[in-house]
Order: C-alpha cells, then structure tokens, then sequence
C-alpha cells in the first residue's frame, strides 16, 4: 500500500458516527489514531462517488503511510471496516460500531476493554435494569400475524466465540486460566488465525493444559508443530527412531517417565514432577519433553532425571525453536555424533619420541633462549681472552 494507491467507498453504505460507543468503548482498545481515521472515512464517505488516494488521508491526519496501514489494520480487526483490494485499487465497507450492551457482551471485547481500563471501570459501563424490573414486551408474533415467517439469515460478528460454553467445559474438566484476561484473548486469537470453532479450540486447550492451567503457548506450538510435520517424513528415521517417536507422541511426560522408570524399579520423585512442569511452563509439549527426558536419562546413566543436564538440553532446544518429537530426535542425533567426533580427536596416540628427532623439524629459539646464548658466548669469549693474556704476559 502506497500514498499513491487509490480507494474509493461501498455504495449505499453511510454510517452514523456512534461518538459515545467509539470514545468509551472502542478507543481504548484500538488507540488514537485507529479513532482518527475511523472518523475520517465517516466523515468524507462521498457514497463511492469518485476514488480518493491514500496521500489525502496522509495530509488531513498527519500520519504517515506506516501509521495508516495499522489503523487500517486495527479497524478491520475490530470490524469497524472491511478492507477489499480490486485490480488498480481499494474499496473501503465501513461497518457501524457496536452499541454499549452489544459490546459488553461480547467476551473478547469485554476482555481487551478490561486489560485497558480495568474491571471496576468496564463494570460501570454495563447496563443495569432496576431492581424487580420485569420484561412486558410483546414478541413479534403476538403483534404481527404472517402465514409464513420469512427465513432471514442471522448476522454473526466475526468476533463471536462462544466463551460461555467454553468455560463450562472448563469447569466440568477442572481446568483453569493462568491469567483470565489475557488468556481469554490469545485464545480467541489463535481460534480465529486457525478458523477453528470454540469446541476444537477447547480440545486443544484442554490437551496442552499444565497441571489443569490453560497454555495459550503451548497451544500455539501445537498448531505450528502441524506445520512442520509435514516436512518430515518416516524414511528419515531408523527403526529405533521411530519407536521412540510413536511413544513419545503417546504418552503424557508423567506417563513416559514413569514407563521408562519402571524396568529400573524407580518412581517418580516430586523434583522430577516439578521438572517436567518447569519444561512444560518454557512451552515444550509433551513429546518433544520424553525425547529430552530418554536422551538425559541414558547419557547420565541414572535412574533419576539429572536437572542440570536436562535444562542445558532444553535450554538448546528453546534456541533451535524445537517443537517436535522428530525434530527433538534429529537433534539428539546430532548431538550424539558431535560428542563421537569429539572423543575420536581426543584418542590422539602419544610418544615418548622427542619432537626434534623428526626430519622435518625446526627450533625456533625464543628470545629467552636467545638472550641465554649471548651469555654464554660472551662468557666463553672472556674466559679464552683470559687464558690468551696469561699465556702471553707468562711468555715475556
């Protein structure tokens, strides 16, 4: 998008400025200048008369081309806009805001206004009935007598996620947020990135939960591990290697410790449960902690998990951005094959043979030893001088 760009407006589609809804409730979610340009496009909306370049709203609002872009961004994110790009140019949908009990209730927007103002101001905002106050209206059909109602398609926000049925399924499971209000945003945010229904995103939730806390983490490493699973295939892998794979895929961390444990007749301690935590908290999924898991426990040779060691492996792994079984293997296999190399240059075969007896060798004398020959010349020069003069003066 350039200042050059042109854009022009959806016909038939002005909108009325909701100046009470857009200060109270939507300018501190989306910021000045999403408000500034929102305004703008209401107030020059010319019904799609003619096209307009960016570089008019540039010079009106005195923001520049970047700062336009993401208040474009924001709006269409909060459905104030739809953004439509034809062949030569853009259409601009302005969408009306929400009225204050439509957007209160809507949990992610309650959610965003919250992070920003606070519970106890957001709590002022709602609308509140008197107390006893009954609801006597009349319902379309007790008014208005038809043969056959017309079937009109319901309008759902592309903001709607169903946290009512979400957080009973919580409730049923024992599960928990970490943090509410920021939770309940990333979680929306990654149902809405994936197109997943509030049901599937709450499966995954549910099967990457911490001690009963909700991971939004590592809810994200499992939608992106998917992706880079595919670029790796079974031939990579020996027979072993997949074994290895298949289970740690299957089993929880606690699980996988406790299996690969028992042969050893050892339990599971309470630091090597709050190890595993401790990893699963940097985000690690489960599979990817039974790799680090096997690989320490075999290199130290113990039947307890050795935390230094396996926080150096996971500290590695982090850096490499490593979320998958089959990754975690490649990487161990790597490691093994560094640590071989390096045993095989430490085997270097010693003698008792003094360098300087090879053909090629050459001593190059060190200013120390320089300065002793010196010495030693000048001492054996003065002493023949001595014996010279005796010879001499003995003569005469």
């Amino acid at each position: 998008m350039r200042p050059i760009d042109e854009f022009s407006y959806v016909k038939n589609n002005k909108v009325l400025l909701d100046s009470d809804s857009l200060s109270q409730l939507y300018h501190p979610v989306i910021g000045n200048h999403a408000v500034l340009l929102y305004e703008y496009l209401l107030a020059f909306f010319d019904d799609g008369i003619k096209r307009h370049k960016f570089s008019e709203i540039l010079n009106h609002l005195q923001l520049s081309m970047q700062e336009v872009e993401e208040a474009l961004a924001i709006l269409t994110a909060v459905d104030l806009l739809v953004l439509y790009q034809t062949r030569d140019a853009y259409v601009l949908k302005l969408q009306p805001a929400l009225n204050r009990e439509t957007f209160l209730a809507n949990a992610i927007y309650r959610r965003l206004l919250e992070q920003r103002i606070g519970d106890v101001a957001v709590a002022e905002l709602d609308v509140v009935l008197p107390d006893g106050a009954r609801d006597v209206s009349k319902k379309f059909s007790d008014i208005f007598s038809v043969d056959e109602t017309p079937k009109v398609p319901k309008i759902v926000s592309k903001n709607h996620f169903d946290l009512d049925s979400f957080e009973r399924l919580m409730l049923r499971d024992g599960l928990q947020f970490k943090d509410e209000k920021a939770d309940v945003v990333k979680i929306y945010s990654l149902a809405d990135k994936y197109n997943m229904n509030w049901f599937d995103t709450y499966q995954l939730a549910k099967s990457t939960a911490i001690n009963g806390k909700i991971s939004p983490q590592r809810m994200t490493v499992q939608l992106e591990q998917k992706k880079m699973a595919n670029n790796q295939t079974k031939e990579q892998f020996d027979a072993k290697e997949q074994v290895i794979i298949r289970e740690a895929k299957q089993a929880s961390a606690k699980e996988f410790l406790k299996k690969i444990k028992a042969p050893r007749r050892a339990v599971v301690t309470e630091s090597e449960r709050k190890v595993l935590e401790e990893l699963a908290n940097m985000s690690f999924l489960d599979e990817v902690i039974n790799v680090m898991v096997l690989y320490t426990l075999n290199k130290t040779q113990s039947a307890n998990i050795n935390k230094p060691y396996i926080m150096k492996v996971a500290n590695d792994f982090a850096y490499q951005k490593i979320t998958t079984a089959e990754a975690a293997i490649l990487k161990m296999r790597s490691f093994t094959k560094r640590n071989k190399e390096h045993k095989a240059k430490a085997k270097v075969t010693k003698t008792n043979v003094p360098e300087w007896t090879a053909k090629e060798y050459k001593h190059i004398a060190t200013a120390e030893e320089k300065e002793k020959l010196i010495i030693s010349f000048l001492q054996e020069f003065f002493n023949g001088f001595i014996q010279i003069f005796n010879i001499l003066t003995t003569g005469a």
